[in-house]
This record gives structure tokens, sequence and C-alpha cells, in this order.
């Protein structure tokens, strides 16, 4: 089959192309870590070398999803100004007080504890750190979210798990 075939088969498809060459290349980097293919390893190692600068992003990603996952808790759209813990303040002024409160630790957290960890805990740390944030990502857009079908972005969820911890459990 010709790449051209290929290309046509991905844009026929139902899923977005993005997300299913993402899971192609995810599932080739899984298995060639897994198989411990050199070539697998060495072109991994060559683009974690070359994007390594943009570390600072991906954990930044990652820090931001966590943290929206946080607000997400803490806040709630539409009618109503406060979700959690609201009626404890008796005022919007402190319940306010009180968020931003809370979310500066969270984040303050973060900054300090979430950078060492994928540091100690990651082998091509800006790819596991961006596969992380594509699978967080989508989760936290459709949180809340009744009418979401996970079927629709499962190759992005897969992919984007796949990268996380692929290399770090193959």
């Amino acid at each position: 089959m010709r790449p051209k075939d290929i290309h046509s088969r991905v844009k026929e498809s139902r899923y977005k192309s993005w997300q299913l060459y993402l899971l192609a290349a995810s599932a080739i980097a899984a298995l060639g870590i897994y198989l411990e293919l050199e070539i697998v390893n060495s072109t991994l190692q060559i683009i974690e070398s070359s994007i390594s600068g943009w570390s600072w992003i991906a954990i930044l990603g990652i820090q931001g999803v966590l943290i929206g996952f946080g607000a997400e808790f803490l806040y709630e759209q539409g009618d109503g100004y406060a979700k959690s813990a609201g009626h404890l303040f008796g005022s919007k002024d402190r319940t306010l007080f009180f968020r931003v409160g809370v979310m500066t630790a969270v984040s303050g957290v973060m900054t300090k504890v979430i950078p060492p960890v994928l540091r100690a805990h990651t082998e091509y740390l800006t790819l596991q750190s961006a596969g992380a944030v594509i699978t967080l990502g989508i989760m936290l857009v459709h949180t809340g979210s009744s009418d979401w079908n996970p079927e629709t972005e499962w190759p992005a969820i897969v992919a984007g798990t796949l990268l996380a911890i692929s290399p770090s459990i193959l």
C-alpha cells in the first residue's frame, strides 16, 4: 500500500487525521520501546534532544491541565458563581479570596513538585509530557460534558497515553 493510499484512507475515516497519525506514531514508538529496537530508541532520543529546549512548555501544559481540573472543581459555569465551599464564606469577595488562595497554593505546589517528579520518572521528558497533556487536555475539555462520546476521540486519548506512559513502563 502506497503512502498516498494510506493518506486517502485516513482522510476518509470518521476520525481526525492528526489523531490517527499520532496514534500510529505512538504505537510504533511503544512497540519499538517494548521490543528494544535500537532504531526507534535512537529516533526518540534524537527527537527528544532536538525539542528538549521546549520541555518547560510541556511541563507548564501539565500544570495548566491539573490546575484546570482544580478550577473545574472550584468553579461552576452558568447562573451560579460558586461551586465549592461558596456557602461557607457569606460573600462573593470572601469566596473569591478563598479560591485565589487555593489556586495559588495548588499552582505553587505544582510548580515545586511536578517538574522534579517528571524529570525523575520520565526517560523522554518532553515527549511524555506532551502525551500526558494531550490525554489530560482532552479529558479536561470534556469534564462535565453530558453529551461527550469518548469514541470520537479515542485515537488521540490512546496515542497520548501511549506517549506518556510507555517509555516509563516498557
